[in-house]
């Protein structure tokens, strides 16, 4: 053991051991950051089609919305190629003479579909586009052409089902 360690406490007599120790953890802590920050290296992508519902929009501002154009998010990160536009009237609650309630189309708002075909990677069971984690229920504004506005992710599919 005296070849390896001196009385101090140094390998070889030369370097001491507490000092390797802390330059391992340096270096391990520097590579699972940098691990972390670029994804580990080159993912492969599939595309994922993901559908943003906006409700209870003004239909005045329904024809601004292009039906083709490239979607971002508001950092300016590009998500995917918007594929469809669909507005329908939305459902408003009123009362009726007879004292109950009942849903009626909105003459003054529109609940508006986008259908945004991306490429992202899946992990987790989770489609991943641009910085954004695709999960139903998420809410995310959306930047198109010529607007901004904020929506519900309502469906994300991936793969070969994204194409259809």
């Amino acid at each position: 053991m005296s070849r390896l360690l001196d009385d101090r406490g140094r390998l070889f007599g030369k370097v001491n051991i507490v000092d390797i120790v802390v330059l391992v953890v340096i270096v391990a802590v520097i590579v699972f950051a940098a691990v972390r920050m670029t994804g580990g290296g080159a993912v492969a992508t599939t595309p994922v089609k993901v559908t943003f519902q906006a409700n209870h929009v003004m239909q005045a501002l329904v024809p601004g919305l292009q039906a083709k154009g490239t979607i971002k998010d508001t950092a300016g990160n590009v998500l995917g190629e918007l594929q469809s536009v669909q507005a329908k009237p939305s459902l408003e609650e009123l009362l009726t003479q007879d004292g109950q309630f009942k849903a009626f189309p909105s003459s003054t708002h529109s609940d508006i579909s986008f259908v945004v075909l991306c490429q992202g990677t899946v992990t987790d069971s989770t489609a991943h586009i641009g910085q954004l984690a695709a999960r139903v229920g998420a809410e995310v504004r959306i930047v198109g052409p010529g607007y901004e506005i904020g929506t519900v992710i309502t469906n994300v599919v991936w793969g070969e089902n994204a194409l259809k």
